[in-house]
């Protein structure tokens, strides 16, 4: 075999052997050529293929920004027909108060009919009686009017639905658990979540997502209510104390001790409010929880146990809820004169907290009947939602109610799981 190769060895030597590698370097270097082309090729389609996804990526932004838009346009709308609604309900309920006034001024409506018979046999009566058959014939229609209107409202607020975005907190001691929840409070600067713990005697602080983040111990914390976060500051109303904590550390800043049992917390960005529970009035401290004086509700809506429950405020309005009154929740100035009377205990329950949103609507945790129930500020029912159970998105105990600055919904509640449940906005 090698004598064979040895042989296929020109004659003439290596340098006949030249030709061929000079060929074969020619192959070599259009195989390179080749190669940096497809290389080129490449990264052109590459670079092409990226814009393409950006194009793509921006085409499918701007359609779901139209369609989210759309979404909203439609909401409003709705929300535009449902106040018209209101309106017109209310036009026709003032028309039929002022028939039914001038119906209440006639002696006997035994003499009407009476009258409507003797038309029809043609005797002589007075025209105010025919004029009052058509009367009662408006009536009538004013009626059928009404009953429609209420129930196209009716269907219109029972087809409102608030999605549940999210709901976490087991019950129990453990370091990320509750025992008994009472206030909620919402931070939108960091996207927290505080949690007022009237059993054991601190503040649990979790993320928008559900992760534990912190719990506030203090020996100043006993039962503690409600919170108030007001720039870098946590406020904690407990039954006769305020606390402040650092936002940031998470350290005790000062505390004040009051001769009053407390109850509802707020701030018009320059004093805090702190509601006292048998005296109907409100105390008036600045951030350095210095008392400054106090202000005295004046209102006859109210009974010898009547209890002031909750406070909030918004356009230097003070709206207070009571217990044992015919009007839960009545509006105040500053000056501790009242406004108007908001919501009647025929639409509430029993309630233990309300909040208000950024259009100055009034979120109120209905206990007794398990629901959210949302009204303007005039006292009108926009919506409500949940029921009693135990499943995510019903309560079996609710305690307390926040709306952070995009109006989503937090709601804490006595169930042994999904304690904190965060609703979209309405």
């Amino acid at each position: 075999m090698a004598t064979a190769l040895i042989h296929e060895i020109p004659a003439s030597g290596p340098d006949s052997l030249m030709p061929v590698g000079n060929k074969l370097q020619d192959r070599i270097n259009i195989l390179r050529d080749v190669i940096d082309s497809k290389k080129t090729l490449m990264r052109n389609v590459g670079e092409e293929m990226k814009q393409l996804i950006e194009q793509k990526t921006q085409l499918i932004l701007r359609e779901l920004e139209a369609i989210w838009d759309e979404a909203n346009k439609r909401m409003n709308q709705k929300k535009d027909e449902i106040y018209k609604e209101i309106e017109e309900l209310n036009k026709h309920k003032a028309e039929m108060e002022k028939i039914f006034k001038k119906l209440n001024q006639i002696p006997c409506f035994d003499q009407i009919n009476e009258s409507i018979e003797s038309v029809k046999r043609g005797m002589n009566i007075d025209i105010p009686y025919v004029n009052l058959k058509w009367k009662v014939n408006e009536l009538r229609e004013s009626i059928n009017t009404l009953c429609t209107c209420e129930q196209r409202i009716v269907k219109f607020v029972e087809d409102i639905h608030i999605p549940l975005k999210s709901s976490f907190g087991d019950r129990g001691k453990l370091s990320d658990q509750i025992c008994i929840p009472y206030g909620v409070a919402i931070d939108s600067i960091y996207g927290r979540i505080y949690v007022a713990d009237l059993e054991s005697d601190r503040v649990q602080i979790f993320s928008g997502n559900g992760e534990w983040i912190q719990s506030l111990e203090d020996e100043e914390i006993v039962g503690p209510e409600n919170l108030l976060i007001l720039s870098d500051s946590i406020f904690v109303q407990c039954p006769q104390k305020i606390c402040k904590f650092n936002n940031s550390t998470f350290e005790r800043e000062s505390y004040n001790y009051l001769d009053h049992s407390l109850s509802g917390i707020c701030t018009d960005n320059t004093y805090i409010f702190v509601g006292e529970w048998e005296n109907i009035q409100l105390t008036v401290l600045t951030p350095e929880l210095i008392e400054e004086r106090r202000i005295t509700l004046n209102t006859q809506f109210k009974g010898e146990d009547t209890l002031l429950q909750d406070i909030s405020l918004a356009r230097d309005v003070f709206y207070i809820a009571f217990t044992d009154t015919d009007y839960p929740i009545q509006a105040f100035s500053k000056q501790g004169t009242l406004i108007r009377c908001v919501v009647h205990k025929d639409l509430l329950d029993y309630s233990l907290s309300f909040c208000l949103d950024q259009q100055h609507n009034i979120l109120v945790a209905d206990t007794g009947t398990s629901e959210v129930k949302i009204f303007s500020n005039e006292g009108k029912l926009i919506t409500k939602f949940g029921k009693e159970g135990s499943a995510p998105g019903e309560f079996t105990g609710l305690m307390g109610i926040a709306v952070d600055d995009l109006c989503s919904i937090v709601t804490v509640d006595e169930k042994e799981h999904n304690m904190i449940q965060f609703f979209s906005p309405l």
